[in-house]
C-alpha cells in the first residue's frame, strides 16, 4: 500500500497530477475508486472526483496535448495533459484564467471543459471550438460595447473590449490586419520556398446580444471594405532596444514618426497628424493596420496572438494620445 498525503487548497489537484504522471505506459491502465468521508453529500462528491479523474486519464491518453479546464466555485484549474509531463495551472479568477489563455503555445494545444466550467460565459461556448491551423474571430455586442474573441492557429486566445457601431466597423480592422500579418510572413520567406498555406480566418458572433447567457454561435461571413469608407493606415514596427525595452516607429500619411526622435512624445505626435489628416469632424478610433515584429523575432515567424497583442497596446496608446488632442 502507498499512502500520499496533499494538504492546502489545491491538494485535490495537485494529487490528480501526480497521480497521472505515475501512470503506467501502454493499454492497460488502473481503475480508480473514490472514497469521501465527510457527513453531508459523500457519494455526490465522490463520483464527481471519480468523473474528473476518468476524464483526465482519457484525455492524457489521447496524447493529443490536451488542456483540461475544472472550475472550482470562483476559481480555475488546468491541467496540461502532456504525458510524463503533466502540469497544474491553478487560477484564482476570470482575468486570472483570461491572462492564462492569452499564454502564446509552442504547439497546437485544444482545450477541454469540465460540464460545469464556465457554465454562464461566453468562453463555454467558444473554447471547445478551436481548430488547428485557423483564426476564429468571435464577437458578442452588450449594451454598446463589443467583447471580441480570437482563438489563433496554436488555440491561444486575444480578447478585447471594443466600442460597438456595427458589424463591419467591429470586423474590416482586424481582418486588414490578419492579412497583412500573412503577407509580411510572405515575404520574409527565402524567393526559392514553398509557400506555406494560410490559416483560414473564420467569423463567428454569440448570440443572443446583451447581458444574458449566449445560447449559440452563429457563422458569419467574412467582412468587406466599404469602398466610401477608406481606412487611415498606421504601419508599427517594434524592434528591440535596451535590455528588455521595445523602440517602436510609426508611419503615418508615409510619415515616419520615430521613439528615437520624439521619445515619450511619439503618440501624441501621431494623434495629432492623423486628426490634421482627417476629414471628418466626429472622432472615432485609430487602428494599426500592419505590423514589423522582425527586429523581435529575427528568423522566427512568431504567433498571431502575439502580434495582436503588441497591436492592442500601441492601439491603447495611440487612442489614449487621440483623446487628448
Amino acid at each position: 500500500m502507498l499512502v500520499s498525503r496533499y494538504d492546502g487548497v489545491h491538494a485535490l489537484l495537485d494529487c490528480l497530477r501526480d497521480y497521472l504522471n505515475n501512470l503506467p505506459q501502454g493499454p492497460q491502465q488502473p481503475k480508480l475508486r473514490v472514497r469521501c468521508f465527510c457527513h453531508n453529500r459523500a457519494q455526490f462528491i465522490a463520483q464527481r472526483v471519480e468523473d474528473i479523474l476518468d476524464t483526465a486519464q482519457n484525455l492524457l491518453l489521447s496524447q493529443l496535448n490536451l488542456r483540461y479546464l475544472i472550475q472550482v466555485q470562483q476559481h480555475y484549474h488546468v491541467l496540461e495533459l502532456v504525458p510524463g509531463q503533466v502540469k497544474h495551472a491553478a487560477l484564482t479568477s476570470l482575468p486570472a484564467l483570461f491572462d492564462y489563455l492569452a499564454q502564446e503555445q509552442s504547439s497546437y494545444s485544444p482545450l477541454h471543459l469540465d460540464p460545469m466550467a464556465l457554465e454562464d460565459h461566453d468562453l463555454s461556448l467558444l473554447l471547445p471550438m478551436g481548430q488547428p491551423d485557423s483564426l476564429q474571430v468571435f464577437y458578442r455586442v452588450s449594451e454598446g460595447l463589443a467583447d471580441l474573441y480570437v482563438l489563433d492557429e496554436l488555440n491561444a486566445m486575444w480578447h478585447q473590449r471594443l466600442p460597438w457601431h456595427d458589424e463591419q466597423s467591429l470586423l474590416v480592422p482586424l481582418q486588414r490586419f490578419l492579412l497583412s500579418i500573412q503577407y509580411r510572413r510572405d515575404a520574409s520567406l527565402p524567393m526559392d520556398s514553398v509557400q506555406p498555406k494560410h490559416p483560414d480566418i473564420l467569423y463567428y458572433q454569440l448570440l443572443p446580444s446583451g447581458t444574458g447567457r449566449a445560447r449559440r454561435v452563429e457563422a458569419r461571413p467574412a467582412p468587406q471594405t466599404p469602398v466610401n469608407k477608406p481606412f487611415y493606415d498606421v504601419q508599427a514596427i517594434v524592434g528591440k532596444a535596451a535590455p528588455g525595452k521595445v523602440q517602436v516607429t510609426l508611419y503615418c500619411n508615409q510619415r515616419e514618426f520615430s521613439e528615437l526622435e520624439h521619445g515619450d512624445q511619439l503618440f501624441s505626435v501621431v494623434a495629432r497628424e492623423i486628426v490634421e489628416q482627417r476629414r471628418e469632424t466626429e472622432r472615432y478610433r485609430c487602428y494599426i493596420t500592419d505590423l514589423d515584429l522582425s527586429g523581435l523575432l529575427g528568423d522566427g515567424q512568431g504567433s498571431s496572438n502575439l502580434y495582436l497583442r503588441y497591436k492592442a497596446d500601441l492601439e491603447r496608446a495611440l487612442n489614449e494620445a487621440l483623446e487628448q488632442v
